[in-house]
């Protein structure tokens, strides 16, 4: 079953008076919008793309006097109706980069929304904090969201989906003149399902990679020069070195206390100067370190919440998906027999796809999925937006933790002093216990030395630990890049042996005007360069004929799309004139005829094309392909209009 399915079930465009100039509704398969030239009918095309999120905004006058254009549309089974105004900028053309509005739910709905629903405005660029309109189309038609250099927009797809009339012959995609490569590669492999978003965001987390070890083998030379002896980057012997150290203090307060002890027991008062100096250093001391506590513990607590909430909403999410795949698969599901008293069900008369196959009541199967996908979005920006909060706290915690650790370390050396203190007593042998407090005094400082030392060795073991560990991620994101451009690799071999399969039928049934399409036997299309070719990128062609192998090749990608659930292509078309460049009328209703046998041969379910032409077959005029009336200047597409000039 195929994905990314766009369709537009409803375009209604609106005068500026408030009057309906257009409003038709359009089916799934082969839609023809045809009638004589000059009647209008690119301009409805012109439309469908703007409408879509293109850059459009060389519209006819006729087009300049609506105020606002309507579009109910279905984006892999969710109902969501766009909304776009029509402003003018100082120069009398229409403002291309404009927000858009979506509702989800049908046009109908929209006019009158029940409590609850309402409109939603997205603008043309995205921001940390909010979502562009091309954020909301590409979620809920399963398109990876680029994030790098390349800003790939709904515009940049809609290129490979809107055949115009005024782009060059010579150009595969919709023309810009400000066009880069590296946009047309990227819109390419997403549209192709090349691009694939986990390789991406790989190869990008590859590239910070590289960055973070280079910067952490820095950190580690630096670390490393501050110390001349190897053995005081090793936290465990900085540490029995601070041991050993109390240890002779305690040594010392042991030798002290026995001299006084021997020449007079008289205690010293707690509050003597001395002992109220350490009293006050150690309450200093506490007051840090109950500030770093209390700051490591709010972090530790907000990171702990942030996990549960973000594990909750991954959870709500792949609840949500299978949700909406649950519901999908029961909504194509047939049921055969009665469930109460297994009596098989009878086809009605009047049972259609939107009818229950018991009760026979109308029913709608996209509501459930159009709210899903609605949700769906919230939530992961939700997602995306606190995995950004969780990074900062978690760097935030990693400089916090050794800094606490030396200040935890200061304070016992403080208190162990104080509590040997409060021991001491006076006595006469005073030079004697003077020399012992001026040794005391030296290992104190040295301990304050030790406990920077150690509080540097446990950064430097950090740095280590990260460094061992970047570079096993760097490894494991190594092994996932290759094995994974292997399975691109050989989809994307796969798709263009089907794109060449359709375009050799279409080139090979061509009426013969150009001998090397009829004998045509390789195909290619170069999306970085912008061109199709056959053999020779530089083969020249009569117009006409370069216009048939431009059409050819967008219309492989789309048939192509057909074939290959992989593509992310929409299954979705719109071609302006299919007789452009003056092709002769023979050879457009040919191209028309093959077309559309082929796709005969797949589920008009599956894909939507719209197509305007003024040479329609009396066969195809009178079909069910065709949308509207048969336009001429006198019965324009836009009725209502006061043109604009």
């Amino acid at each position: 079953m195929t994905r990314n399915n766009l369709f537009i079930n409803r375009l209604i465009i609106i005068t500026l008076k408030g009057e309906v100039a257009y409003d038709e509704p359009f089916h799934k398969g082969v839609n023809i919008i045809r009638g004589e030239n000059s009647s209008g009918k690119s301009t409805i095309s012109n439309f469908i793309f703007f409408i879509l999120g293109g850059d459009f905004n060389d519209f006819v006058p006729e087009a300049k006097a609506c105020a606002e254009v309507f579009a109910e549309t279905e984006m892999n089974n969710a109902t969501i109706t766009i909304r776009r105004p029509i402003e003018l900028d100082d120069s009398n053309k229409v403002k291309a980069r404009i927000p858009m509005y979506f509702y989800w739910g049908s046009y109908e709905e929209s006019r009158n929304p029940p409590a609850g629903k309402h409109w939603q405005k997205f603008g043309y660029n995205s921001y940390s904090e909010t979502k562009s309109f091309s954020n909301v189309i590409f979620n809920n038609l399963n398109i990876p969201i680029v994030k790098g250099d390349s800003n790939i927009t709904i515009h940049q797809l809609l290129r490979l989906m809107y055949i115009d009339q005024e782009s060059p012959t010579s150009s595969l995609f919709y023309y810009e003149q400000f066009d880069s490569q590296i946009t047309r590669e990227t819109t390419s492999e997403l549209l192709l399902g090349i691009y694939n978003d986990e390789l991406y965001q790989n190869k990008r987390r590859l590239l910070e990679l590289l960055k973070e070890i280079e910067e952490v083998k820095s950190e580690v030379k630096a670390t490393k020069g501050f110390f001349s002896d190897i053995l005081l980057l090793n936290p465990d012997n900085i540490e029995i070195k601070i041991e050993n150290a109390q240890r002779e203090i305690s040594d010392i307060e042991t030798l002290i206390s026995s001299l006084k002890l021997s020449d007079k027991a008289a205690k010293i008062k707690i509050n003597d100067f001395r002992f109220q100096k350490l009293s006050d250093s150690i309450a200093k001391q506490r007051g840090v370190i109950t500030s770093l506590s209390d700051e490591y513990d709010k972090i530790s607590f907000e990171i702990t919440d942030n996990d549960f909430f973000i594990n909750s909403l991954n959870e709500k999410l792949k609840a949500l998906k299978n949700s909406l795949a649950t519901r999908e698969f029961l909504n194509n599901s047939t049921l055969y027999y009665c469930p109460e008293c297994l009596t098989e069900i009878k086809k009605g008369e009047h049972d259609t796809q939107t009818t229950c196959k018991l009760c026979k009541e109308t029913i709608d199967s996209t509501y459930g999925i159009t709210q899903g996908r609605r949700m769906e979005q919230e939530i992961g920006f939700q997602i995306t937006e606190s995995n950004s909060i969780q990074k900062t706290l978690k760097n935030e915690l990693e400089i916090l933790t050794p800094r606490l650790k030396k200040e935890m370390g200061i304070l016992k050396d403080l208190q162990k002093q104080f509590d040997e203190g409060v021991k001491d007593v006076s006595t006469s042998k005073q030079e004697q216990i003077e020399k012992l407090y001026t040794d005391k005094g030296f290992i104190e400082g040295e301990i304050l030395q030790f406990r920077t030392m150690l509080e540097n060795a446990h950064r430097y073991s950090d740095l280590l630990k990260k460094q061992a560990n970047l570079i096993k991620e760097k490894d494991s994101v190594e092994a996932f890049i290759n094995m994974t451009e292997r399975k691109q690799n050989s989809l994307k071999e796969a798709i263009d042996r089907q794109i060449k399969i359709e375009a050799l039928y279409l080139l090979n049934n061509d009426l013969h005007r150009q001998d090397e399409f009829k004998n045509a036997n390789d195909f290619h299309v170069d999306y970085s360069n912008n061109i199709s070719f056959l053999t020779n990128k530089y083969s020249k062609y009569s117009a006409s004929s370069n216009f048939y192998l431009k059409i050819t090749a967008r219309f492989s990608i789309f048939l192509a799309s057909l074939s290959i659930p992989e593509m992310r292509y929409p299954r979705f078309i719109v071609a302006d004139n299919m007789e452009d460049k003056g092709i002769e009328e023979k050879r457009a209703q040919n191209f028309q005829k093959i077309l559309i046998e082929r796709l005969m041969k797949f589920d008009a379910n599956s894909y939507q094309l719209i197509y305007t032409t003024s040479y329609i077959t009396q066969e195809l005029n009178s079909s069910d392909f065709v949308v509207g009336d048969y336009y001429t200047k006198e019965n324009r597409t836009l009725k209502n209009v006061q043109p604009i000039f």
